[in-house]
C-alpha cells in the first residue's frame, strides 16, 4: 500500500498565537493511503491535514520521520502494522 504521510494541526484561535516552536501545534501525525486519500487509516478526515515531504523508502523503513515519533498516532500505526 502506498502511503501520506499527514500531520494534524491543533485548532487555534487569535489569542493562542505566541511566539514558539511551531511544532508544539501538531497534534498527531498519521498515515493515509495514497488511494482514496481522504481519511487516515484510523479514520478521520484527511482533507484539512498537512502532507509532510517525508516518504518512507521502502517498507522496513518507519513510516514517520524520527523527530516525529512523538505524536505518532498509535491508531494509524496499528492499522498500517495489521494491512
Amino acid at each position: 500500500m502506498e502511503i501520506m504521510v499527514v500531520q494534524e494541526l491543533r485548532k487555534e484561535t487569535a489569542g493562542d498565537f505566541v511566539p514558539g516552536d511551531p511544532a508544539a501545534r501538531i497534534e498527531a501525525v498519521h498515515v493515509v493511503p495514497v488511494e482514496p486519500g481522504d481519511r487516515t487509516l484510523c479514520g478521520m478526515p484527511a482533507e484539512d491535514m498537512e502532507r509532510l515531504s517525508y516518504q518512507p523508502s521502502g517498507p522496513d523503513v518507519p513510516w514517520l520521520p524520527a523527530d516525529k515519533r512523538d505524536r505518532e498516532c498509535s491508531s494509524c500505526a496499528e492499522a498500517l502494522r495489521a494491512a
